[in-house]
């Protein structure tokens, strides 16, 4: 096996020697030197596809050295989709479309994208809400049918401008997070006003529209369940762990970009929900994992790690509220599982290791 096929590249937005997740990233770095693999971070901006090579980064001697790299046969992509992705999604799909390199898995396009995937399962299909591409009138419907709805933006995340619809006695009440993340709250006097304030949110944007779900605890926090699969060693989906995500009371997410906090799986449905509906709950969970990963990856392509949010109304029913194929790993450091921890981390290499054994 040649050099650059014992290597793994992990590609991100960078910004000439600054780059996200550089902690993540030495220690994916430090575990892949004793497997063997080589371990470096690069700009998809930055390969020369003339002479096969890349400048880079590789953690060495206790700092980030800057090199020149033989183009890897395996990358890990961690582009986060968001303003600045446009830049490099030339440059990734290149990448995806060299014959000599394999992707450990290639990200997922959007939520109204993987709804549509979703949707064909006739087991996931009953936990996915009702879901529309926005417009006023997709709103109107819902609202008409449900009386609150939400929308959120396709291409979102860290629940960055998603926003409650209600009907008020004045007319609608919207309530959300910003753009800037920042919580708000706004009245809109009849349909003239939320059409307005709505056209200027929404912008250019691509949004879908939902029901609101009471996805929140009996006291009004705000919660979902993170559940992170990963292709493990022998290239066989397996959970690495599950926590619940709570929010703050003043959001309508449980991001923990917006404040959250975590807490265990456990000792949450034991403290909100009584033992028969803890136990229905337990259950479906399980079937979701168990189906979801297999049956999206037959529909999209290759894939190796997920995070799936999954929301529980104060009704104990089961909703896929969203699938992130660039999950974060800070979840399972906050509720102190060590093991789950380590194999967020070690699953990449593992899988990595794997597939280099069955080229």
């Amino acid at each position: 096996m040649t050099a650059n096929q014992k290597s793994l590249g992990i590609i991100t937005i960078c910004r000439g020697s600054s780059f996200l997740e550089k902690a993540y990233y030495k220690k994916l770095t430090l575990i892949g030197r004793k497997s063997g693999i080589r371990v470096f971070v690069f700009s998809p901006r930055e390969v020369d596809f003339d002479t096969r090579t890349v400048n880079g980064f590789e953690f060495r001697d206790g700092e980030w050295q800057k090199r020149n790299f033989p183009l890897p046969a395996y990358i890990y992509d961690r582009c986060f989709v968001g303003p600045s992705y446009r830049h490099y999604k030339p440059f990734v799909e290149k990448l995806q479309n060299d014959p000599a390199i394999t992707f450990l898995g290639h990200g997922l396009s959007g939520k109204w994208q993987v709804h549509q995937m979703l949707v064909k399962s006739p087991l996931l299909k009953k936990w996915l809400p009702p879901t529309d591409l926005y417009s006023f009138s997709s709103l109107q419907r819902t609202l008409q049918a449900h009386g609150s709805a939400v929308i959120k933006p396709i291409a979102g995340t860290h629940g960055i401008g998603v926003v409650r619809i209600d009907k008020s006695p004045e007319g609608y009440r919207v309530s959300g997070r910003n753009r800037e993340n920042q919580p708000f709250e706004k009245a809109c006097r009849g349909q003239t006003g939320l059409k307005a304030f709505l056209a200027g949110f929404v912008g250019s944007r691509s949004f879908l529209v939902q029901p609101y779900l009471s996805l929140h605890t009996r006291d009004g926090t705000p919660f979902d369940v993170r559940v992170l699969v990963q292709k493990n060693g022998d290239g066989q989906w397996e959970t690495t762990g599950r926590a619940v995500r709570l929010g703050d009371k003043r959001s309508i997410t449980s991001n923990l970009h917006g404040g959250g906090k975590a807490v265990s799986l456990s000792s949450f449905l034991a403290n909100h929900y009584p033992a028969k509906t803890r136990s229905k709950i337990e259950q479906q969970l399980d079937r979701l994992v168990a189906e979801l990963p297999p049956f999206l990856e037959s529909e999209h392509g290759r894939l190796f790690e997920l995070g799936i949010d999954v929301g529980i109304d104060t009704e104990g029913n089961v909703w896929i509220i969203e699938v992130n194929s660039r999950p974060g790993r800070t979840v399972f450091k906050m509720i102190d599982d060590p093991q789950a921890r380590i194999h967020s981390i070690t699953q990449p290499v593992r899988y990595a290791r794997y597939l280099m054994k069955h080229a």
